[in-house]
């Protein structure tokens, strides 16, 4: 039997069959481990060693089920870390316009490592409701530039289905899961996107300012010919396997840049370099750039 893994639960995986049927299955012991071949970080010899390396079905994977257990997974055209998915086709980045304020550096991590992993960010702002016409016409046009590079920016009011049905026609036929600014309200996008559904919420925390952690696995859900998944909230997102030399290639922006040299990392002192000069003319939006040279510090720090 094949199907589609749909939940991870203490070890349970729920597989959504090719049939329509779902059934509860654990994986077969030799799934755990797989011998692959990895550059010592220790040593400065670049031969590749053979290592015994962890290696599990995750929520996404497509898996063949033998004997009442998972026997294999298909190869995957992309794997997250955090959250633990595989096959994702689309991101929505659900950020609050207001409670919590918009955090345009967070914005920019999670997009860089959405496209480190092949993936498609779109950015859904929530709780527009929650800004005054100034206030919302500022945001729209900060974000009009991330437009232009090509994410698609959505807003909305969930609680009054206001917006969510332009974000409902990008999800057909498509595995698409939500991530994001901790408290911006996933959870409730996903009920206003498919009414009745009720998903678990919780309102944000005044005390701190912050949202509390309502969504404690991750689940797909069918939904339109695809699948859509709410992911277990989080305030900070790591720079997960990035190197400092590839960091810039992730700005995208920067990519159209000729500077004097090859190997310009655009710095502020950096003599000759066109990413500089776009930022100070106004073609890179500054405080894209400022946070490209805090995540730089970041990870030359580490």
């Amino acid at each position: 039997m094949k199907g589609r893994i749909i939940n991870l639960n203490g070890g349970v995986y729920k597989v959504i069959l090719d049939d329509g049927n779902t059934i509860s299955v654990k994986a077969r012991g030799k799934l755990r481990y797989s011998k692959q071949y990895i550059q010592n970080q220790k040593s400065d010899s670049k031969k590749m060693a053979p290592q015994m390396v962890k290696l599990s079905p995750k929520v996404g994977d497509i898996v063949t089920i033998e004997n009442d257990l998972i026997s294999s997974f298909e190869t995957r055209k992309n794997s997250l870390i955090r959250p633990d998915i595989a096959n994702v086709d689309q991101i929505l980045l659900v950020f609050a316009a207001k409670n919590p304020d918009f955090s345009f550096l967070l914005l920019d991590l999670f997009i860089i490592n959405i496209i480190k992993n092949k993936i498609n960010p779109v950015i859904v702002v929530t709780k527009k409701d929650k800004l005054n016409e100034l206030e919302l016409n500022e945001l729209k046009n900060k974000l009009s530039y991330y437009n232009k590079l090509g994410y698609d920016t959505y807003f909305v009011n969930s609680l009054e289905s206001d917006g969510t049905e332009l974000v409902d026609k990008i999800l057909d036929n498509k595995i698409t899961i939500l991530a994001g600014q901790t408290g911006a309200g996933k959870s409730s996008l996903i009920n206003a996107l498919i009414p009745g559904f009720n998903l678990e919420t919780q309102e944000i925390s005044e005390a701190l300012g912050r949202g509390k952690h309502t969504t404690r696995e991750i689940s797909l859900y069918p939904y339109k010919n695809g699948y859509i998944g709410d992911t277990p909230g989080f305030s900070k997102l790591d720079l997960l396997g990035i190197e400092l030399k590839e960091l810039k290639d992730l700005f995208v922006e920067f990519k159209d840049c000729h500077c004097k040299f090859n190997d310009c990392m655009h710095q502020e002192k950096s003599l000759g370099c066109q990413v500089i000069e776009n930022v100070n003319n106004g073609n890179i939006l500054k405080s894209r750039y400022d946070n490209y040279i805090k995540l730089y510090n970041e990870l030359k720090n580490k």
